[in-house]
């Protein structure tokens, strides 16, 4: 089980997204009246191009297309070699606002990354290790993060070779689960607060849950902290309890928003001070050129 890396790097997740994703773009190629084996030739061509380092899309583009092979035919290849784990995806850029999409061989850029897992023992991977960092949560609440079924959720959990403790929480009517080595962590530890922060867009903390979402929500609409397709906003959360959202404004400065009655005037002057600490710090990585940041600028950032 990945312990030492972010669970949403892990080679489970990819393995067991991969299924779905690989359907969709083959639905692309067949929708541009190309057949598999043109494409596979064509993923060949630009992996031996890139057995010399990574490239920009459109350099890819450039040297592989011709009028015998079109454009549309690299970009299909490009995107089913990315979703099958052949090639990934690397945005060289060193400025927070701009995008550099360069394309590597992922054997050559991540070589200890294994994408041949059996899809069984993934989803048991997985399963385990969105528990031991998320919960306690729901069985609704993994199948929102995985996209799995109850079945293969349920099934993931039973296979387990820990122990599960089922706890009844004030934020969902449904049980939530956590393994016992993390409650008697939990159990043998001081009360910790976490203070303010400001959360990005799409945090990965606010994203693990769905059912329980009234954890950090309270009483808030799920509209105070998502948009209507689900991605969370930028928010302000103090001690686990989300209490404003904020955004980056073309002038370059943060404003933001408080939900009424969550915060006290002495918090209120607090989140004004981030706000602007917050927007000091992102003006640093900020760039209408593509020129590297300093080591000094990227330390305070």
């Amino acid at each position: 089980m990945p312990s030492q890396r972010s669970v949403e790097k892990s080679d489970s997740l990819i393995v067991v997204e991969r299924q779905q994703r690989e359907r969709d773009a083959q639905r692309a190629i067949i929708n541009a009246g190309l057949d598999m084996s043109t494409v596979s030739a064509m993923i060949d061509a630009t992996t031996h191009l890139l057995d010399g380092g990574k490239l920009h899309h459109r350099t890819i583009e450039t040297r592989l297309s011709s009028p015998q092979r079109s454009v549309t035919l690299v970009r299909l290849a490009l995107k089913f070699a990315w979703e099958r784990g052949i090639l990934t995806y690397v945005n060289d850029t060193a400025c927070w606002n701009k995008e550099h999409r360069t394309f590597a061989v992922t054997a050559h850029h991540y070589p200890e990354l294994d994408t041949t897992v059996d899809r069984h023992i993934a989803i048991s991977e997985l399963i385990a290790t969105y528990f031991d960092r998320y919960g306690p949560a729901t069985i609704k609440d993994a199948m929102w993060w995985s996209g799995l079924s109850r079945t293969a959720v349920l099934t993931a959990m039973h296979e387990s070779p820990g122990h599960w403790v089922r706890l009844h929480t004030p934020w969902s009517p449904s049980p939530a689960y956590m393994s016992q080595s993390r409650w008697e962590e939990f159990a043998e530890s001081a009360p910790q607060t976490t203070g303010l922060n400001f959360l990005a867009h799409e945090d990965v903390a606010l994203k693990a849950y769905y059912e329980s979402r009234s954890r950090y929500l309270g009483s808030l609409p799920s509209n105070q902290a998502f948009n209507q397709i689900g991605e969370v906003l930028p928010t302000i959360v103090w001690d686990g309890h989300v209490v404003g959202t904020w955004s980056w404004q073309p002038d370059k400065t943060v404003t933001y928003s408080l939900a009424r009655g969550r915060t006290t005037p002495q918090q209120r002057k607090t989140i004004a001070d981030r706000a602007t600490t917050t927007a000091e710090a992102l003006r640093l990585g900020w760039s209408n050129t593509s020129h590297r940041l300093t080591e000094a600028q990227l330390t305070l950032l």
